[in-house]
């Protein structure tokens, strides 16, 4: 009797250790590979897994709470291991505006018939918003004629990284991670003028990103300025309305603001006896832009003689040479 007592025992034993046995060899890995705890996630995100020890279908559930409105949300999708146990998978979430920035935890489950997965839990930040660009220089369209310093405000909490480029090449210095943006850019090498972009681009740790494009011209000739008419040395009627047309040729025939064309009436001595008021400006050709005034031939003074003086400065800061041609009064 006691012989078989002890049999039956080491028989319970041995029932009770192949369960565990059996149990533990049934028991799976559940392994989130991304997003990372404590990343930041954006508008779309996948969130990547990896089952090890599985035998039949894996239901995998990712359950998604925002921690400031208890907002959420549930994913799912289904695996099957291979011989060996083994499977991936993937479930992507897409945020709408419904759910508000902030921090976020991700529940991830795993569910098989005779097997077991323990939980994983992730935290994340949501942000779905691109970097916002304000306060930047040089302007779109704008004209340079040597080094200018690349400046921006960014409306982002959470930079990761912004760059400056020139023609999408690398400027000296040109990364950072605060809000501000200060790079020098030094055009000396660029060997011919004409339009350039520079690039600020921005991408935060949820890695959205903005990119503001701006033109600019790089114009180191001063315009070349052609009084037209009235000529050298002519002879103006006293008291007629005299047309003055000024030729103003440089890279553009939009380099040269008309309100920076200055012509006037001069003393031969260079005192100012009245400004010359523009009538028109307009295009000729691509590079060359025509000025139109007039003035009426009046002088006090007893003044016979005199000069028309024509000043010229482009948006980039050229000065042109100054062009002077004698008057006098006559028929």
């Amino acid at each position: 009797m006691k012989s078989l007592l002890r049999f039956s025992g080491k028989t319970l034993a041995l029932a009770v250790g192949l369960v565990v046995l059996a149990t533990a060899a049934l028991a799976g890995t559940l392994t989130v590979t991304a997003p990372l705890d404590g990343a930041f996630v954006g508008s779309s995100t996948s969130i990547t897994f990896r089952i090890a020890g599985g035998v039949v279908e894996v239901t995998v559930r990712a359950r998604i709470t925002s921690k400031k409105s208890g907002a959420t949300t549930t994913l799912t999708t289904q695996v099957t291991p291979d011989e060996n146990g083994d499977a991936n998978g993937s479930m992507n979430w897409s945020p709408s505006a419904s759910f508000p920035e902030g921090d976020y935890t991700i529940v991830v489950t795993a569910t098989e018939p005779g097997n077991t997965y323990a939980p994983t839990t992730i935290g994340v930040t949501l942000d779905r918003l691109e970097p916002r660009l304000f306060e930047y220089s040089p302007v779109n369209n704008s004209f340079i004629n040597g080094p200018i310093t690349v400046t921006a405000e960014i409306d982002e909490p959470n930079i990761d990284e912004w760059r400056v480029t020139v023609n999408d090449a690398d400027l000296p210095n040109n990364t950072g991670s605060k809000p501000s943006v200060n790079v020098l850019w030094d055009p000396s090498n660029i060997e011919l003028d004409g339009e350039q972009t520079v690039k600020i681009n921005v991408k935060d740790l949820a890695r959205n990103e903005s990119t503001q494009s701006i033109t600019v011209t790089l114009d180191r000739a001063a315009p070349v300025v052609t009084i037209a008419y009235p000529q050298v040395n002519q002879a103006i009627i006293p008291g007629s309305i005299v047309t003055v047309l000024i030729l103003i040729q440089d890279i553009s025939s939009t380099s040269v603001d008309p309100v920076s064309v200055v012509a006037e009436i001069q003393t031969l001595s260079g005192q100012v006896i009245r400004r010359v008021s523009r009538l028109s400006y307009d295009e000729v050709n691509a590079t060359t832009a025509r000025w139109v005034g007039r003035w009426r031939a009046v002088i006090k003074g007893g003044i016979n003689e005199f000069q028309l003086v024509v000043r010229v400065v482009d948006r980039a800061g050229n000065v042109a040479t100054t062009q002077t041609i004698p008057l006098h009064f006559g028929r």
